[in-house]
């Protein structure tokens, strides 16, 4: 629990840390131009991502009241297609489980603890990588996108703490050989761990459009993590799908939030959306916020 609660917390405040502290450092000085460009970038970006978690927030907790809308995500049928996508993914991989713990289960303990390692350090880097990238060549859109991965594994690590307790489910090393132990007061379904690591790697594999040679690299790292924990005996395969399901799943539903967000400008920010009149061509409320060094 104490690698969740520290996954957690650094997919949360991290990147909101850096972002604010590079919007504190904010000079406007016209012999430092491009450090003024980089510094204006990653404040907007901080603006942005603190903008998105508080609309995300008001999305959820206000979802009830939209169900019967016409554009609700329950009246399309490309929900239902992902739904029984995912469906039919944790089914193949729950028939996968025995077959593929007998084969990974006498792992060496430290090369299972290098497949995590590798995981966590690829990922994450690439994830730095692409933002670099993405800031160097001045594309905002890329860099939200990865914001947004960012955003999921926080959100997707809270999801799979409080799933955990709601299947029961017991670890490999715990049931005594059967994976159909629900319910039981165990908590191996989803893998916390690998969970924050398939919703970056959903950010990174977005912001280049899904393109094989970046999709595949990504997923791949990620999936490093779940046999790792396998290695360990710590989890079945299922337990790795479902962390995949669930962190993919919340990206996507962000990016989609997220765009949503980006054609109601009407709506209240912290940030307001300068320069951009909302509808009936009036500026949308917000929190300002200025200040001279």
């Amino acid at each position: 629990m104490t690698k969740v609660t520290t996954i957690l917390l650094a997919a949360i405040c991290v990147p909101l840390v850096a972002l604010a502290a590079a919007a504190l450092a904010q000079q406007q000085k016209p012999c430092e131009t491009g450090f003024t460009l980089v510094t204006d970038e990653v404040t907007s970006d901080f603006k942005y991502m603190v903008d998105s978690i508080q609309m995300d927030a008001v999305d959820v907790v206000t979802s009830p009241l939209y169900i019967a809308s016409d554009k609700s995500i329950l009246r399309s049928p490309a929900f239902y297609l992902a739904l029984a996508g995912a469906g039919a993914a944790f089914g193949g991989s729950f028939a996968l489980d025995q077959t593929l713990r007998a084969r990974l289960r006498d792992m060496n303990h430290s090369t299972a603890s290098e497949l995590e390692n590798i995981s966590y350090a690829g990922v994450g880097g690439l994830s730095a990588l692409v933002y670099a990238y993405r800031l160097y060549n001045d594309d905002a859109k890329g860099r939200e996108t990865m914001l947004t991965g960012v955003e999921s594994a926080g959100v997707a690590s809270l999801l799979a703490l409080a799933l955990k307790p709601a299947f029961g489910r017991l670890r490999p090393h715990q049931d005594h050989h059967s994976h159909t132990k629900f319910f039981d007061g165990g908590a191996s379904l989803p893998s916390g761990e690998a969970t924050p690591m398939f919703s970056l790697a959903a950010g990174i594999s977005e912001s280049f459009d899904n393109r094989w040679y970046v999709a595949i690299p990504a997923y791949s790292l990620a999936l490093a993590d779940g046999f790792g924990r396998m290695g360990h005996d710590s989890h079945w395969f299922s337990d790795i799908a479902g962390a995949a399901i669930l962190g993919v799943g919340t990206t996507e539903l962000l990016l989609y939030l997220h765009r949503e967000h980006s054609t109601q400008l009407d709506r209240w920010r912290v940030f307001p959306v300068s320069g951009s009149p909302g509808r009936g061509g009036e500026t949308p409320a917000g929190l300002g916020i200025s200040y001279n060094w």
